[in-house]
């Protein structure tokens, strides 16, 4: 059992009384109802699911399920055949837990804006805001990640990131961006060195055009 998930527990139940402690194949859960309020606190709607630990928790997320039915069960949805629920691309959950998440971090930031999305697409149609699923998600992720959509950039970055390439603080940044490099990929790079060098890699060639 994963201790830091079940050290987290009390508190969750603490601060969502319609959330229990079960006990499934011999190991704890989260189960019950999560509800979702708007910026007046005013109950919008609710959703019942079953939370669980992983392996890696607390530096990857917990596995969420939505297990009422109230989500399609379709990739587009953001939904498995299984009830689990895809809440971003793996690239940034890695840098969000790496110094480690709380199990209250992950329902409020996590799983709490996810079920508003999905109420937003109930109303609209469409999602406020969402990584696409697949290579889709993944270059998006990037595109944002490396503030540009030009891979020859992406690769300097990776180079500057991995291989020692020099350049100081103040100077401008190699993208021209005109910045200095401190405040312009220098972050950026240092963000890659926590999703780690051979993902990188992998992820940049597998997205090639």
């Amino acid at each position: 059992m994963n201790n830091a998930f079940l050290k987290d527990l009390p508190v969750v139940i603490s601060t969502y009384p319609n959330l229990s402690i079960r006990q499934i194949n011999g190991q704890d859960i989260l189960k019950g109802i999560l509800d979702i309020s708007d910026d007046s606190s005013a109950i919008i709607g609710s959703f019942s699911v079953e939370i669980y630990p992983t392996e890696k928790f607390p530096y990857r997320f917990p596995k969420i399920f939505e297990v009422g039915g109230d989500i399609p069960m379709e990739a587009d949805w953001h939904k498995y055949a299984d009830n689990s629920c895809c809440l971003t691309v793996e690239q940034d959950e890695i840098l969000k837990c790496y110094t480690g998440i709380t199990l209250l971090n992950f329902i409020e930031k996590e799983a709490i804006p996810y079920f508003a999305n999905q109420l937003y697409r109930k109303k609209t149609g469409h999602y406020l805001n969402e990584y696409p699923h697949g290579k889709d998600g993944k270059r998006l992720f990037y595109k944002e990640l490396f503030k540009s959509s030009d891979q020859e950039l992406w690769h300097t970055c990776y180079e500057h990131a991995f291989n020692r390439v020099q350049i100081r603080r103040n100077d401008k940044c190699y993208c021209n961006s005109g910045e200095k490099y401190k405040k312009c990929h220098m972050p950026v790079e240092e963000k890659l060195q926590i999703i780690g060098k051979e993902k990188i890699l992998n992820d940049i060639n597998s997205m090639k055009a």
